[in-house]
């Protein structure tokens, strides 16, 4: 009788999982190509525990460390492209990392002290140093995200952190049991670590993924959790706001944040981000997006500039987040919109 091993679930369960976050077009393009190659190398690894542990494939166990220390820096890749909004900052990011993970892969390749599981133990918990920092940036700092989503993504980087400390125990205590146990209770010991394993990933997979599929619910007028009523402070600060970003098109220059705007207005950027988020229920990068998507908009309709000049000329450097952005105010990307445009002015 042909047994099918439980870790496979979980290469099943983080596949799907990839495929339903690859087609959410909420999310920047990098942002979930890195979310999706950590599914994967989830994935992966389930797969090669799998037919290393019921099958007794021995070459399974030489790709495995690889591929599992994969899934620390993608995840933590994925989850910090949200705080950029400039394509200079998103490739810095990706060297520096990249960086660490070759250095780390050329390591395992070669007869060093350090053994694979050591120095995968080193670069997961590394990464889970970053995601634990990661997690402590205010709602703010996540630039491209809806603020609707950023409990959803919370609790995303707190499953992902339990996961990499899971990792970082099981690393732990396989180095300890190589060196100071016998090859059978080793094993044994994989076998109860795939099963943790598994049952974490599936108790999340059963949250998650209904979480990746449905839209967040707005808030109505009766909800206990709706969002605070503007105050006429708020209404006069946000309408002084607005004014002074139409006046000086302020949005239009891509390096503006939220502490200049506030010192044009005098005022703290606490209190900027509070008005902004009870007068739109938008954070104040959304905001200023939505500016520049109106610009970019108006631009689209009555020049024939090309596509990339109107996006700087709006403010924005990222083609992904632009694109994210676009359809998200007018559910078309903008070769559509301008196609639309044309063909009701009868172009």
């Amino acid at each position: 009788m042909i047994t099918i091993p439980i870790v496979w679930l979980v290469s099943v369960l983080a596949g799907l999982a990839a495929g339903i976050l690859g087609f959410n077009v909420r999310l920047p393009l990098s942002t979930r190509a890195y979310l999706c190659g950590f599914l994967v190398m989830i994935g992966i690894v389930g797969l090669l525990l799998g037919l290393r542990l019921s099958y007794g494939v021995n070459w399974a166990g030489l790709f495995q460390p690889h591929v599992a220390l994969m899934i620390a820096p993608l995840a933590y890749l994925g989850f910090s492209s949200l705080t950029h909004d400039t394509v200079k900052a998103e490739d810095a990011a990706l060297v520096r990392n990249g960086a660490l993970v070759l250095a780390a892969q050329l390591a395992m390749l070669f007869p060093l002290p350090l053994s694979a599981d050591i120095i995968l133990l080193i670069v997961t918990s590394v990464y889970l140093v970053k995601l634990t920092r990661l997690s402590r940036l205010d709602a703010e700092a996540f630039a491209i995200l809806a603020p609707a989503y950023v409990s959803r993504l919370r609790i995303g980087i707190f499953a992902t952190s339990v996961l990499l400390a899971l990792m970082i125990a099981g690393d732990f205590a396989i180095v300890a049991t190589m060196i100071f146990a016998t090859e059978t209770l080793f094993v044994q010991f994989l076998n109860g670590a795939a099963g943790v394993l598994s049952a974490f990933v599936i108790i999340v997979a059963l949250v998650g993924i209904p979480l990746l599929i449905n839209r967040p619910t707005p808030h109505r007028p009766g909800d206990t959790a709706a969002k605070l009523e503007p105050s006429d402070d708020d209404r006069q600060l946000f309408q002084s706001l607005c004014t002074l970003l139409e006046d000086k098109r302020l949005y239009t220059d891509s390096d503006l944040s939220l502490a200049r705007v506030a010192r044009r207005l005098g005022v703290s950027a606490r209190d900027v981000s509070n008005a902004v988020n009870r007068c739109t229920s938008e954070n104040f990068s959304r905001m200023i997006n939505g500016f520049r998507i109106r610009n970019a908009q108006a631009m689209l309709r009555d020049t024939d500039l090309p596509v990339t000049e109107i996006m700087l000329s709006s403010g924005f450097v990222s083609k992904s987040n632009f694109n994210t952005e676009f359809r998200r105010v007018s559910g078309q990307t903008p070769s559509q919109f301008r196609n639309a445009c044309q063909s009701s002015q009868g172009i």
